[in-house]
């Protein structure tokens, strides 16, 4: 456990240090009046950016260093998740429409539970972000409530099969590059998981005919 620990730190500091790198040489840059940073206007707007990508990532790391810690205080309450799902779409819905993609709602029946409404309203975020961002424009992403059981699918996407058991691991990026662009940080699956075990859950990624699964079952 300690030598896990030690490598998450370690790999949150490395990625910690990229942004205060960049954070650290704009305004510098700019009080310098160097090259391309006398365009203040543009370059106060990306520090502004990547300062929002630090606190997000910052939220994560405090997010599961209390869960890890077991000194999270799960504020409890009645959750209906397929209110907690509809939310969540119409929050994304201009990046759902910006790329065009069809969402293909299946709410068959109500799962509701006893737990933290904002923790799971995160692990939802987390994962149809991860289905809108890395599918294909004019794509499909199926949702499926059933029984004790949610499913969403986002279709023209598949994963190595190697990489399946490595996806909820602490910053493990399938494409390191293209998810760095993207803005992930490589904490939001891992953190899924650990809000869904807190509500007695379990989750899995899996190819099937259409694209990538994502499955979780609640007890």
């Amino acid at each position: 456990m300690e030598q896990q620990r030690s490598a998450f730190f370690s790999s949150a500091s490395h990625e910690l240090k990229t942004p205060v790198t960049i954070l650290k040489g704009q305004p510098s840059g700019m009080l310098a009046q160097i090259g391309v940073y006398r365009d203040r206007e543009k370059y106060l707007s990306r520090a502004l950016e990547v300062t929002g990508r630090m606190e997000a990532l910052i939220k994560e790391l405090l997010t599961i260093s209390r869960i890890e810690a077991g000194s999270f205080v799960l504020k409890s309450s009645l959750v209906h998740l397929n209110e907690l799902i509809a939310r969540q779409l119409e929050l994304d819905e201009d990046l759902i429409g910006q790329k065009d993609l069809h969402i293909d709602a299946h709410l068959v029946s109500d799962i509701v539970l006893r737990g933290n409404q904002n923790l799971l309203a995160n692990a939802l975020d987390n994962v149809l972000m991860n289905a809108i961002l890395y599918s294909p424009p004019h794509a499909a992403i199926r949702i499926a409530l059933e029984a004790q059981t949610l499913t969403i699918e986002n279709t023209g996407v598949f994963l190595p099969e190697e990489a399946l058991p490595r996806l909820f691991t602490p910053f493990y990026r399938v494409e390191p590059s293209r998810s760095r662009q993207s803005g992930g940080s490589g904490l939001g699956l891992y953190l899924v998981k650990l809000i869904l075990e807190l509500h007695s859950a379990s989750c899995e990624m899996n190819n099937s005919e259409g694209g990538v699964v994502f499955t979780t079952r609640f007890t």
